[in-house]
């Protein structure tokens, strides 16, 4: 990064330290949910009765498989991903966890069969009580202990050199520089650095539940990847076909994006909207690299 701009490291670890001290952007190690044991990704869709939205969310977001949980306008008052190990687990948290919480008068499973993008680029670094929100802890079988113990250094501090890890662990650099090559190569983790969003500007979001025609998903699907402002796009089993999420400056761009762009596909059948009001949970670190 420093020849890139022409400057010394030094230069760049100082304004990287001020960057995040100022919660601008943030240097993470990014996980790869499936490759790290998690068979299923579902998002679900919940609707309130009887109880304030956001003491629901909150109550959700404290469920440890659940990696971000939002508030929204409309029929949904509370969205939430669901990381699952398998069918058991998913079907508890649908069936038994979300629905026992006060308040959920009922709980939709949009369920992923493909992940085709999921852009880590933004996230909300300002969001409060992430340190006290825990969320899913990787299955043993996965990966073996020292993997996971090189995985756990990252997450604490994305930016430390093989050599401080290799001390804290008891090993050594080449077996951390050689662990984590192998990882990386394997798509099992990727550090990067991710942006706020609203220091950015990026102020407004929604999830965009896509239905398609005659089964024309693999056309629908091409097109929507030729789409840079969509940030994740699911191919689901649920509601909706597809189901992507959008972020954007200005109210008016991102229902441009659906209402001019989307709905203008070749093989849409029709869109729902469901803007994002609030975000109570983003353990932005697990994500799908590919």
């Amino acid at each position: 990064m420093a020849g890139a701009f022409g400057v010394n490291e030094a230069t760049i670890a100082a304004r990287l330290r001020r960057l995040e001290a100022h919660n601008v952007v943030r240097v993470v190690a990014l996980t790869d949910m499936h490759r790290l044991g998690f068979e299923y990704l579902a998002i679900g869709m919940v609707s309130v009765e009887a109880r304030l939205v956001s003491q629901v969310a909150a109550e959700i977001a404290a469920i440890p498989q659940t990696i971000f949980v939002n508030v929204h306008t409309g029929r949904y008052g509370v969205s939430c991903g669901v990381l699952a190990e398998d069918r058991l687990e998913l079907g508890r948290i649908f069936g038994e966890d979300i629905p026992r919480v006060r308040g959920v008068r009922a709980a939709r499973c949009e369920l992923a069969v493909d992940v085709l993008r999921f852009n880590s680029e933004f996230a909300p670094l300002n969001v409060s009580d992430q340190g006290v929100l825990c969320g899913p802890k990787i299955p043993p079988h996965a990966i073996d202990d020292q993997d996971l113990d090189i995985i756990h250094a990252l997450q604490r501090d994305a930016r430390a050199s093989n050599r401080s890890i290799a001390a804290d662990l008891a090993v050594s650099e080449g077996t951390v520089r050689a662990r984590l090559r192998r990882m990386e190569a394997n798509h099992l983790i990727r550090i990067r650095a991710i942006s706020d969003l609203a220091a950015f500007g990026m102020d407004f979001g929604a999830f965009v539940g896509v239905r398609v025609m005659n089964g024309r998903i693999p056309e629908v699907a091409d097109r929507l990847l030729g789409m840079d402002p969509i940030g994740v796009i699911i191919q689901s089993l649920g509601d909706w076909d597809f189901l992507l999420v959008i972020l954007a400056t200005t109210r008016d761009v991102l229902l441009d994006i659906v209402f001019r762009q989307i709905q203008g596909l070749d093989g849409v059948g029709s869109t729902e909207v469901i803007e994002i009001a609030d975000v109570v949970k983003h353990l932005y670190t697990w994500a799908r690299l590919v």
